[in-house]
């Protein structure tokens, strides 16, 4: 198997050693579509292409572009979802086989044949590196500044899919995902606050929860801050995820908040 690194990306071409970093980050870690040549076969070939198409948080790594270090898996998550626990025992998912390594797709239909071998590599090329960058990221920004934000940037679907569990039919345009330790009640009513000022519908952990944290600042450290942005994907795309009309406002909007949420965290 070989081993695939993630890549860290700013719009400020100067090397890491070459500039003092700001205290914000963004982690995209569902919009890649690439699965590597050695996990195509371990896919059940015709549910491949739908199962992109659902699960993938199409355009996030552009929609959140700005000029912060932004760290996106270069890796579909149905290789390997890096937003999942390691441990099973602790990631609810894993029960409906959706772990960190999928074996079941969005309808919870059998979509990979997974052996813990198998598993074990996929965990050693992908998640673990993956982590390992986003711990060092992290690190830095509380070694320079005392703090980090972390802006953790999904996408999701306008209907519920079947794993989801949720029958409702209306979803808001934008979902606030925060949790209880490291995002503060000020930093979750902010985002709020401004996306409502745009004229989005918008709710808090809703329909998705919480923020992504390494784990070794998870609720350990109240000064790693951390917000979850889910936006509607009817917002920007169609079904069969081209884009719409609504992309440049989606995108604009999007861009103001990470400038202005970042200049009160940078001043806090």
């Amino acid at each position: 198997m070989k081993q695939i690194f993630v890549r860290t990306e700013s719009k400020d071409e100067r090397s890491e050693q070459q500039r003092r970093c700001s205290p914000v980050m963004v982690h995209i870690p569902h919009s890649s579509t690439v699965i590597p040549d050695d996990e195509i076969d371990h896919f059940v070939a015709d549910e491949l292409e739908g199962e992109l198409l659902k699960m993938t948080d199409h355009y996030c790594d552009d929609l959140f572009d700005c000029e912060h270090d932004k760290l996106v898996f270069p890796i579909s998550r149905l290789v390997c979802d890096v937003e999942r626990f390691r441990d099973d025992a602790r990631e609810p998912m894993a029960a409906c086989g959706m772990g960190f390594a999928y074996t079941h797709g969005s309808g919870l239909q059998k979509i990979r044949e997974l052996t813990p071998g198998h598993k074990l590599g996929i965990e050693t090329c992908y998640y673990t590196p993956h982590h390992s960058e986003f711990e060092c990221m992290v690190q830095r920004r509380v070694r320079e500044h005392g703090k980090c934000l972390i802006i953790d940037g999904h996408s999701f679907p306008g209907k519920a899919l079947p794993y989801e569990m949720d029958d409702r039919t209306e979803r808001p345009d934008i979902c606030v995902g925060a949790d209880a330790y490291h995002t503060s009640r000020e930093l979750s009513d902010m985002t709020k606050e401004f996306f409502e000022g745009k004229g989005y519908k918008v709710a808090v952990n809703d329909p998705f929860s919480g923020s992504i944290v390494p784990m070794s600042y998870y609720q350990k450290n109240p000064d790693v801050q951390s917000v979850m942005i889910e936006i509607n994907r009817d917002l920007y795309m169609d079904a069969a995820a081209r884009k719409t009309n609504g992309y440049a406002k989606v995108k604009r909007d999007v861009g103001e908040y990470l400038d202005c949420i970042s200049k009160w965290f940078e001043e806090k």
